[in-house]
Parts: C-alpha cells; sequence; structure tokens
C-alpha cells in the first residue's frame, strides 16, 4: 500500500515537471530503500504511459478532425467565398490573414495526424507546436496560398464580365 502513495507522488512529480534526480531525492526523504528507485521510477512511468494509452488517442484524433476541417473551411472561404464577395478595399490585408490562417490550420492538421496510434504516443506523446518549425515549414506555402487568394480576388467573376465587355468593344470597333 505504502509503494502504491510513492508511485502516486512520483506520478504527481513527474507531471509537474520534476527529472530523475529531484525525484530521487524526493525518495530519500522518504527514507526509502535506494534499492527500489530505478523499480518505482519505472512503475510510476508505465503508469503515465498507460493513461496516455487510454486518453491520448480520442483527444488527438479529435484535434487532427477539427484542425482538417478548420483547414478546408478557411481554404474554401478565402479562395472562393471570399473573392466572390466583390471586396474592392482590403484585398492585400484579406489575402495576408487568410494565407497565415489556411498554413497554420494546415500545419497543425499534419502535427496531429496520425498521433493517436500507439507507437506514437510510447515515442512523442502529445505533439508539440514549435514556433521555429512552423516559421519555417509554412513560409513558402504561405506565400503561394497569398497569390492563390489574392490571383482570385482579381480574377473573380466580375473580372471576367469586365474582360469580356472590353474584347467585345475592341472587336466592335475593328469593324466598320
Amino acid at each position: 500500500m505504502k509503494n502504491e502513495k510513492v508511485i502516486e507522488a512520483i506520478v504527481e512529480k513527474i507531471n509537474a515537471g520534476y527529472d530523475d534526480y529531484d525525484i530521487e531525492r524526493f525518495l530519500k526523504q522518504q527514507e526509502i530503500n535506494s534499492d527500489e528507485f530505478d523499480t518505482l521510477i519505472a512503475a510510476a512511468k508505465d503508469k503515465i504511459l498507460e493513461h496516455q494509452l487510454k486518453t491520448y488517442p480520442k483527444q488527438n484524433k479529435r484535434a487532427f478532425r477539427v484542425w482538417l476541417s478548420l483547414f478546408v473551411l478557411l481554404f474554401l472561404f478565402c479562395a472562393i467565398i471570399l473573392p466572390t464577395l466583390n471586396i474592392a478595399n482590403g484585398i492585400i490585408p484579406l489575402s495576408i490573414v487568410g494565407a497565415i490562417s489556411i498554413c497554420f490550420t494546415g500545419f497543425k492538421s499534419i502535427l496531429y495526424y496520425k498521433s493517436w496510434e500507439k507507437d506514437f504516443i510510447e515515442r512523442v506523446g502529445k505533439p508539440k507546436f514549435d514556433l521555429q518549425t512552423y516559421f519555417l515549414v509554412s513560409s513558402l506555402p504561405t506565400v503561394l496560398f497569398y497569390f492563390i487568394i489574392s490571383w482570385n480576388f482579381i480574377s473573380g467573376p466580375g473580372h471576367n464580365l469586365y474582360k469580356l465587355g472590353m474584347t467585345v468593344k475592341f472587336i466592335k470597333s475593328l469593324m466598320p
């Protein structure tokens, strides 16, 4: 019974961010035999892994679905729906915000892809967002999405009708 309480305390210490040295010092304060340190720490880590294997698959699948659906919705909204609203002012800021949000949600959906599998949880646990990696990976797609969105604004449905009208006027002016 005493070992269970000690293991629970070790689990709390590990979750709080303590390293093995601090945990061993804690175990010495609890007057536990130094031969049992490794087995108690291993038992606590196994208990944490067991809890992660129960909870992380559901959480990571849900997070992946949310980020992927946001990616698709934002792409459709920014690349198709927003340009058809005939917004003349604010094309550049809307394109920038749309490109950044599309790339952010795409990066997060890639980050959570297959993170619900057992070997991923055992190796990594929960995916961690790294800002430096995000900027490195998303810089080129952000620029490409910016040009795609701004091009859709420029060559939207009204612009095509305007070009057609100009072409018809030019052809009529050639014929006497």
